[in-house]
């Protein structure tokens, strides 16, 4: 179960490591130990006068005075990745409550239980079937599993492939010792199921400080044993050109299986030395090669990043800009194409003037008509009570005029 959950808990991102732990009813506990991390960044295209967010369409809202000098939105993409993780329970006692198990082919997935009605918590973790030659059948037995970081002794029995009984964890206090002395800091009490629950080691720790990572922070040791974040992974990064990624976005980078190939593909569309939170939101968003690819076979090549973004999270397509230019409108910039998709103005919109004699409308004055409510049949129902021009601002005036 090597993937990792994000919970929002007290204005921190939690992430639940190892199984799914779940806590209740307890006063400022803010997490769980063992894996399934998933890291969700934010990306929150901004576009002036108004913007859009991943995934919603976009809102652009154009104020058009009588006079009209209308201003292509200026688009401003923050990326806000935050992969930390805060592993810090308060008033549960997780070395000690009941177990349940299943028997899955090699697998044994068992769900820890502790505390009370008031401050309980439980966490599903799957063991390899090996890791227990000794399982009690049919009568009540002990058996246990040892890790470097401490022991899980188990009382109860298994009935075909289904177990039930008690458990208590003991730390082993040499390796607790080692922790204290590691470099690694903000370490907790409770850390210490913890570092059982992701198999933590001493030669992970080694291996860390070996490829610069030192004095860290014990919450994101844990995350990163969870999620198998290996040498040979930070290596590949480092020859790929990300030797210095704050480990946050290293956590995030391995959760969404940021992958060397991934980051070449990328070159080979233009995109080198993309800084990591910006390869980050083009994972997340599905801002591929082949997406970037599409767009260059139109002709538009280096997009920049942040407009790249601003066209995914709008839906901005290599059809939809095709449209425009089949209408005339050729050589757009990136940052005219996003009003006209925000605004959702197309093709047919414009074809519906040119009906009405107005064949040469710049690529500007469209957001000023359609944020007016200036439509083709605007236009034409003014002209059918007598009202006739030759521009498109008088329509405008009028429009506003009324309103």
């Amino acid at each position: 179960m090597n993937n990792l959950s994000i919970i929002r808990r007290a204005g921190k991102f939690v992430f639940l490591l190892g199984c799914t732990l779940f806590v209740t009813g307890v006063a400022n506990a803010q997490v769980v130990t063992t894996v399934a991390p998933v890291v969700n960044p934010v990306v929150t295209p901004v576009v002036n006068p108004v913007v859009a967010a991943p995934v919603v369409a976009p809102v652009v809202t154009t104020t058009v005075a009588p006079v009209i000098a209308p201003v292509i939105p200026d688009v401003e993409v923050n990326p806000d990745i935050n992969a930390d993780v805060d592993v810090d329970i308060t008033g549960v006692d997780m070395t000690e409550g009941k177990w349940f198990a299943t028997i899955k082919g090699d697998k044994i997935r068992i769900e820890f239980k502790s505390g009370d009605n008031e401050s309980n918590w439980s966490n599903n973790e799957d063991f390899a079937l090996s890791d227990f030659p000794n399982l009690p059948k049919g009568e009540k037995g002990t058996f246990s599993l040892t890790r470097e970081a401490g022991t899980i002794a188990f009382t109860g029995k298994f009935e075909d492939d289904m177990g039930y009984g008690s458990y208590k964890f003991t730390a082993n206090k040499d390796f607790d010792d080692y922790i204290q002395n590691s470099g690694v800091t903000n370490v907790k009490p409770h850390d210490q199921f913890a570092f059982f629950m992701v198999n933590l080691k001493k030669g992970y720790i080694e291996m860390l400080q070996k490829n610069g990572f030192k004095g860290l922070a014990a919450h994101n040791v844990i995350a990163m044993a969870s999620m198998k974040i290996d040498e040979p992974f930070i290596q590949s990064l480092k020859a790929a050109g990300y030797g210095d990624v704050p480990v946050h976005q290293l956590i995030a980078m391995k959760s969404m299986d940021i992958t060397p190939v991934f980051i070449k593909e990328l070159e080979q569309m233009g995109y080198k030395d993309v800084p990591a939170h910006d390869i980050i939101s083009f994972k997340s968003m599905g801002i591929t090669a082949d997406y970037i690819k599409g767009f260059n076979d139109i002709g538009y090549k280096n997009i920049p990043i942040r407009s790249l973004v601003a066209f995914k999270s709008m839906d901005i397509t290599p059809a939809f800009i095709k449209g425009f230019e089949d209408i005339g409108y050729k050589d757009m910039d990136a940052h005219s194409i996003i009003p006209l998709k925000s605004m959702d103005i197309t093709p047919e919109f414009v074809n519906g003037f040119k009906k009405l004699g107005f064949t040469d409308i710049s690529l500007n004055e469209l957001p000023a008509l359609k944020s007016n409510g200036v439509t083709p049949e605007y236009v034409a129902s003014m002209q059918q009570k007598g009202f006739k021009s030759t521009s498109l601002r008088k329509y405008i005036q009028i429009k506003n005029a009324f309103n």
